[in-house]
């Protein structure tokens, strides 16, 4: 084993006035082909993705058709839901959410307010299963955790409930500044 490793490393062995390609293979390499453009771009990667969706806080959201209500008994905890929370609000009661069914769609506005900050949420829910719902629209931090921050996010975004838990937990839940922001739906 100790022979085969060693002549190994010898075949690597520079030698004045030969490459190092020479003397491993007894012969000149051959000169690489020259490296063609690709046709198309290539598609943007998740990241370049993610930042778009960032800002499209600038452009308008394609408005929801109709809700898909894929479970009545979701669909009624979120038109009566209990209200709203964000963790940095620790010490506010919880924030008041209004659900609306508008002709087919369901529309979400409400605000969790109190000296530490501010959340709202404004936007429509695009669908609605037994443990999740997508909302399209905008959910704004402001002051919280820290005076001065701003947080806005406009795009889809999933909610999910988890286990016996009474709420329904954003999924993106870091934006802005690498923080995390547990924004809660309750019902």
């Amino acid at each position: 084993m100790l022979a085969l490793a060693l002549s190994a490393a010898l075949a690597f062995v520079a030698v004045p006035g030969i490459s190092a390609a020479q003397s491993a293979h007894g012969h000149q390499p051959a000169q690489p082909a020259a490296i063609q453009p690709p046709a198309t771009l290539p598609a943007p990667a998740p990241a370049a993705a993610a930042r778009a969706e960032q800002s499209a806080s600038a452009g308008a959201l394609a408005p929801v058709q109709k809700t898909d209500v894929k479970d009545q008994a979701a669909y009624e905890r979120l038109l009566g839901n209990s209200g709203i929370t964000l963790q940095w609000l620790w010490s506010a009661s919880r924030g008041h959410l209004t659900a609306k069914d508008e002709n087919g769609v369901v529309r979400l506005e409400g605000t969790q307010s109190n000296f530490e900050g501010t959340l709202k949420i404004k936007g429509e829910v695009v669908s609605i299963g037994s443990d999740r719902f997508v909302l399209r629209g905008t959910i704004l931090i402001l002051d919280a955790p820290d005076k001065g921050r701003r947080c806005e996010r406009t795009g889809d975004y999933e909610f999910r409930a988890t286990g016996k838990r009474k709420y329904w937990r954003m999924q993106k839940m870091e934006a802005c500044g690498g923080l995390t922001d547990y924004v809660d739906v309750y019902y």
